[in-house]
């Protein structure tokens, strides 16, 4: 709402008062003269263009019905005589720049000096010149003349999520601009309050100039559409056919339970993926690196409490997030989310035959719709409407899809955080023990698990075991290796090779999963069964002629042992266990911190094997 004197001002000069008409066109031109330099940077222009609107204004003014709305319409007639000016150069850059400079030093606006530095002036004016007139303008009217999205799309035509990623395109332009003079990504606020004050008419004006970081925020669709090039496009497509056997892809139905009594127990901890099978729910799945993994999730679905979807869970590259809607609270948690009926979690990057064998196994079709895409950076979004089949919108190529609003959660600033994590979670890794025994030989080992993404480089995960036969089993990200008992390398593996089958929260999924997912890499059928006492959940694998039974402590989201057979389970047939120890707290230094040394990494090469997936940990077994 305008301030009423300029509303009775417009009434007047409407009504034939000339000296309200000609105090009208001045304050008009002083405002405009402000507005459409922002936007040109040309002090010549923005004369030829603000004397055409005030012209164009006193034509047509008595076709304004609404007072209250004249600034916006003076606006819009200054705004589309910039566009028509500009052409085709309105989505490029600029064929000359002004020395902009100059403007801002006539106006005797001494506040300035005192805000920034000529080199900084210098700096922020050349930036924001060498901006499109496009997002000149989007940019101005956002931050100068403090518009809504709605407002500026009905304003330069087009949708409001149009007119968020046409900001969040004048954002990021901006920013790699002035990173090219050497200003950090944090420099954006303070360059564009600086632009504002400089190209002010006043010391009043430049005094008003005031944007916060609510004002920069362009919301995750915004953002996602924004980075988005014209040569990538947004797909939605229906769900595909993923075949098993003659059946085709379904919706979610997590509230079904597996076959075979594998459900969980009453008193399993309550997964934050709720069974909502009536409810549309939209989740995001990043993968940072090339390939199936790591994987970041981002549930989304309608809270009848509040407007529009809220974000349930998020599992991002520093926690694990969902929000608790009895407690109206976020809790950070050790553990990542699982499906309540105990089914492995799917991937819409999983191969097509991974997801067939899981398929399955569990005796339903799968429930997310696969892309063949294996860029870094890709994002894909998922979207479940009830019992339809579910939609996918489909992102293919690089981003950077943890920067700005991407894959940042929605809730508000002043929500309740509760954080639940133990020691080793809240730090972001810790080391392990493993000892135990497989036949008469002694199994025993170090390693460090990371667990969570941002953990994952500095403290790379790596493995060392020894057996009693005098063989060394050692992993880490760029290779593995097997030693005898002189130190000699028999055998070299994929980095990652002897992670299989071990718990690798830093990949994003839960340890269940993870287990499951290996075992469907290797082709081995699997049973999910929780524990009578609701704190963890069995998973059998079967081999040809060996069963190995994982104990899964389901909130902090690891492996507690792990149980070898020599057929069906059962106390006669056990040839082996492990038992995995976490600590909570690191090791001071001393002699016990030398078993925490990381192991130098080995280099896989050609020769590398690609491995057995987690049927290496039956090499740890006897000969039969």
């Amino acid at each position: 709402m305008y301030p009423t004197d300029d509303v009775e001002l417009v009434r007047k000069a409407q009504q034939g008062d000339r000296d309200c008409l000609n105090r009208l066109a001045e304050t008009a031109r002083v405002r405009l003269q402000q507005y459409v330099f922002r936007m040109t940077l040309d002090e010549d222009l923005t004369q030829d263009i603000v004397q055409e609107t005030i012209l164009e204004m006193l034509t047509i003014f008595e076709k304004l019905h609404a007072g209250e709305k004249f600034w916006g319409w003076l606006q819009g007639i200054a705004f589309n005589k910039v566009r028509r000016h500009y052409g085709k150069q309105w989505r490029r850059k600029a064929l000359r720049l002004q020395e902009a400079g100059r403007k801002s030093g006539n106006q005797g606006n001494d506040t300035l000096a005192e805000v920034v530095t000529d080199e900084l002036k210098q700096i922020v004016l050349t930036s924001i010149g060498q901006l499109t007139p496009q997002h000149r303008a989007v940019l101005t009217l956002r931050c100068y003349d403090d518009l809504s999205y709605a407002e500026i799309a009905d304003l330069v035509g087009g949708s409001e999520i149009g007119a968020r990623a046409t900001f969040y395109r004048a954002k990021k332009s901006l920013v790699r601009l002035l990173s090219n003079h050497g200003l950090g990504k944090g420099s954006l606020l303070l360059a564009l309050i600086a632009f504002g004050k400089l190209t002010a008419t006043s010391k009043a004006g430049a005094a008003q100039v005031a944007i916060t970081g609510a004002t920069l925020q362009v919301g995750p669709i915004g953002a996602l559409l924004g980075a988005m090039t014209p040569k990538t496009g947004l797909v939605l497509a229906t769900a595909a056919a993923v075949a098993v056997g003659s059946a085709t892809v379904l919706p979610p139905a997590w509230h079904r339970a597996l076959p075979g009594g594998a459900v969980p127990a009453a008193q399993l901890p309550k997964s934050p993926w709720r069974s909502v099978s009536t409810q549309q729910q939209e989740c995001w799945y990043h993968f940072p690196e090339a390939g199936r993994s790591p994987v970041m999730i981002r549930l989304l679905e309608p809270d009848p409490g509040r407007t529009g979807a809220t974000c349930r869970i998020l599992q991002n590259q520093y926690a694990n997030y969902h929000y608790d809607d009895r407690a109206d609270a976020v809790r950070i948690r050790n553990c990542r989310a699982w499906k309540p009926d105990l089914s492995v979690m799917g991937l819409p990057t999983d191969d097509a035959e991974i997801s067939r064998f899981i398929a399955a196994v569990q005796g339903r079709a799968a429930d997310v719709e696969l892309t063949r895409n294996r860029t870094s950076g890709l994002l894909v979004i998922c979207r479940q409407e009830g019992d339809r089949p579910g939609q996918i919108w489909r992102i293919d190529r690089h981003l950077n899809v943890l920067d700005e609003e991407y894959f940042h959660f929605s809730w508000p600033e002043t929500m309740r955080i509760i954080d639940e994590r133990d020691a080793m979670h809240e730090r972001g890794w810790t080391y392990f023990r493993i000892s135990g025994t497989v036949g008469d030989r002694t199994v025993s080992g170090t390693g460090r698990l990371p667990f969570v993404y941002a953990s994952a480089q500095e403290h790379f995960p790596w493995l060392r075991i020894e057996t009693g036969d005098g063989r060394t089993f050692v992993d880490t990200p760029r290779g593995a290796e097997i030693r005898d008992r002189a130190g000699r390398v028999v055998e070299r593996f994929e980095g990652g090779s002897f992670f299989k089958g071990l718990p690798r929260p830093w990949m994003g999924l839960h340890c269940i999963d993870t287990v499951r997912r290996d075992a469907a890499e290797s082709r081995l059928r699997f049973e999910t069964v929780a524990r009578n006492d609701g704190s963890a959940v069995n998973v059998t694998v079967y081999t040809d002629d060996r069963t190995l039974v994982y104990t899964v402590d389901m909130e902090t989201d690891v492996i507690e042992a792990i149980e070898l057979f020599a057929g069906a389970p059962a106390d006669s047939n056990r040839i082996g266990r492990l038992d995995f120890t976490y600590l909570q707290d690191l090791p001071e230094a001393s002699h016990s911190q030398a078993a925490f040394d990381a192991p130098a990494q080995p280099r896989s090469t050609t020769a590398a094997a690609q491995g057995t997936g987690l049927l290496w940990l039956t090499d740890l077994m006897p000969e039969r």
